[in-house]
C-alpha cells in the first residue's frame, strides 16, 4: 500500500469523489482542488507526488496550470479529458504533461497509471548521477538538462527519459513497449500516435535550438538513436 499524496484538480465534485475513492482504496492520500488557482496554491504548499489535472476546467484551465507547474517542477502530471481528439493529446504533451487519461476511466486503470508515474519518479531519484553524450548532444543526469555545443534544449521529464533511454544504448532498437515503460506509461494505453507525438516534439525542439537529429523511427518496431551519432558514454558526476 502506498501513502503518497495525490492532488486531484477538477471542478466536478463527482469526478473528485471518484478519484478519491479509487486512490484511497490503494492507500494513497488525496488532496482536492476545485480550480486552477486553488490547485497552484495546494501544489506549492503540500508537495504532492502526482498531480491529476482536469483539462477543461475554467480559467486558468488545465493547460495553464500544467505549464505553470512545469516552470519549477518535474512532478508527474496526468491530464484528465473527456475529449478523445488527437489535438488534445498533442496539446497535453506540449504543455508538459507526462500522461493523459480520457474519461470515463476505471478505478483499476487510474490507480495503475498513478502507481506507474510514482514508480518511475522514484527510480529517477535513485539513479547514479553522471553524463550521457552522443554526437554533440549531452544529457546531464543530475540536473536533467539537455545540452549541445554551447546551446541548451528545454525538455519535459518524459522527453528527457525518452532521449536518455536511446542514448544509454545507442546501437539498440527499442520496441514501443520498452519506450512506454521507460517514459512512465503503460501498455494498456500505448499507441503509435502517443509515442510519435513525443518523438516528433523532441526532434523539433532539438532542431529548433540548432541541435543534431538524434531520434530515428524503425518501421514496425520502435525507435533508436541515429546511427551516425556515434557511441554514447557515461561519466561519473
Amino acid at each position: 500500500m502506498s501513502s503518497e499524496l495525490i492532488l486531484i484538480v477538477d471542478d466536478n465534485k463527482d469526478v473528485r469523489a471518484f478519484v478519491r475513492t479509487a486512490l484511497e482504496g490503494e492507500g494513497y492520500q488525496v488532496d482536492e482542488a476545485v480550480d486552477g488557482t486553488d490547485a497552484l496554491s495546494k501544489f506549492q504548499n503540500n508537495n504532492p507526488a502526482v498531480v491529476i489535472l482536469d483539462l477543461s476546467m475554467g480559467h486558468p484551465d488545465g493547460f495553464e496550470v500544467c505549464r505553470e507547474i512545469r516552470r519549477n517542477s518535474t512532478v508527474p502530471i496526468i491530464m484528465l479529458t473527456d475529449r478523445g481528439e488527437e489535438v488534445d493529446e498533442a496539446m497535453c504533451l506540449a504543455a508538459g504533461a507526462d500522461d493523459y487519461i480520457s474519461k470515463p476511466v476505471s478505478p483499476r486503470i487510474l490507480a495503475l497509471r498513478v502507481a506507474t508515474q510514482i514508480r518511475h519518479s522514484k527510480s529517477e531519484k535513485s539513479q547514479r548521477l553522471g553524463m550521457l553524450t552522443a554526437g554533440g548532444l549531452t544529457l546531464n543526469l543530475e540536473t536533467r538538462q539537455v545540452h549541445f555545443d554551447e546551446g541548451q534544449v528545454a525538455v519535459t521529464r518524459t522527453e528527457f527519459d525518452f532521449l536518455k533511454l536511446l542514448m544509454e544504448h545507442p546501437r539498440k532498437v527499442f520496441t514501443r513497449e520498452e519506450v512506454i515503460s521507460a517514459i512512465g506509461g503503460t501498455a494498456d494505453f500505448s499507441n503509435d500516435h502517443f509515442l510519435d507525438t513525443h518523438a516528433s516534439r523532441l526532434r523539433l525542439k532539438i532542431k529548433s535550438a540548432g541541435g543534431p537529429k538524434v531520434i530515428s523511427a524503425v518501421r514496425g518496431v520502435g525507435y533508436r538513436l541515429i546511427a551516425t551519432q556515434g557511441k554514447s558514454e557515461e561519466v561519473n558526476a
